[in-house]
């Protein structure tokens, strides 16, 4: 009887660039709706939409033919993205916190989605807690000059564009606190910022909404509270009537509040109107609510539950 013995073969380095150069897997074209989305813009006058994922990557889709990939360094989900309008740009904010400028550029006559800046909030001197700079909501006002940012913590903080430079303009709660009546303060925070809204008619002024219930109409040249609305419901959005003279915010309680605007009563505490649509009793909190007006002048009111 013959005996036959096998050598097992070991790693040989030649063999494993071979199996490399004829089995490796190479990407050569991505095409399709991306998978898990979790962001969403649109610029209407490039008329582009991108959509930010789960995995970190920004699609970006245009006229047919017209599509583009940018994938940041880090694979932390996207949650808000937002164009800047008309220039090509756009902004990004990822679920570790950082925020990244991306730039459409011309390559060798093709069109590329490039990270070109990113930044990440400082801790605040003092504050152990990182969670206090988390930012929760992202305001890019219409100039697109600057970006405010509301954290967790109640501040504001303030960048310039397209640099994604610090300013010194950074809005504190406890700056905020010095306008609240006595009454309304009752040693409680005021919560993470909610909502930043720019004013319609006036840049220089934006509404920031805070988790607690309270709205401040802030004045970003004198640095000064112009209105305070004292809300006592769990604050979920903010959106302006195209005049300015008023205001809707939604609730944790599905009801929604009409506040008017005037520069006779700086503190206001009750609104003009309050809707709970599917009342009377509290139910499924409004995340996010639209006031639009139609051309027969009919005001409409869009919850998103």
């Amino acid at each position: 009887m013959m005996k036959f013995r096998f050598r097992r073969q070991g790693n040989d380095p030649h063999r494993e660039k071979i199996k490399q150069d004829l089995f490796a897997f190479n990407k050569t074209v991505e095409h399709g709706f991306p998978n898990q989305p979790s962001a969403l813009a649109y610029d209407p006058k490039l008329q582009l939409m991108a959509i930010g994922t789960k995995s970190g990557a920004i699609k970006i889709y245009g006229a047919p033919g017209v599509e583009m990939t940018g994938l940041h360094k880090d694979t932390a989900a996207v949650t808000q993205i937002h164009f800047l309008y008309g220039q090509g740009r756009i902004l990004s904010l990822l679920d570790d916190n950082t925020i990244h400028l991306w730039e459409i550029v011309q390559r060798e006559n093709r069109s590329h989605l490039v990270e070109v800046h990113s930044f990440s909030l400082p801790g605040r001197p003092g504050i152990e807690s990182t969670s206090a700079t988390r930012v929760t909501v992202m305001l890019l006002k219409l100039s697109c000059d600057l970006l405010a940012l509301g954290t967790e913590g109640g501040g504001v903080h303030f960048l310039e564009l397209p640099t994604l430079t610090l300013l010194n303009k950074s809005l504190f709660q406890d700056e905020i606190m010095q306008s609240v009546p006595e009454e309304y303060r009752c040693g409680k925070s005021l919560g993470p910022v909610e909502s930043l809204q720019e004013h319609p008619q006036d840049s220089d002024k934006i509404l920031i909404g805070y988790s607690r219930g309270l709205v401040v109409l802030w004045d970003l040249n004198s640095r000064h509270v112009d209105n305070l609305f004292l809300g006592k419901q769990q604050l979920e959005s903010l959106v302006w009537e195209r005049s300015g003279n008023s205001f809707v915010s939604s609730h944790s309680d599905g009801g929604y509040m009409v506040w008017a605007v005037s520069s006779s009563n700086p503190c206001t505490h009750d609104p003009i109107s309050s809707t709970v649509p599917y009342g009377p009793f509290p139910c499924k909190a409004v995340n996010k609510i639209l006031w639009r007006t139609t051309e027969s002048g009919v005001r409409a009111v869009m919850c998103e539950k």
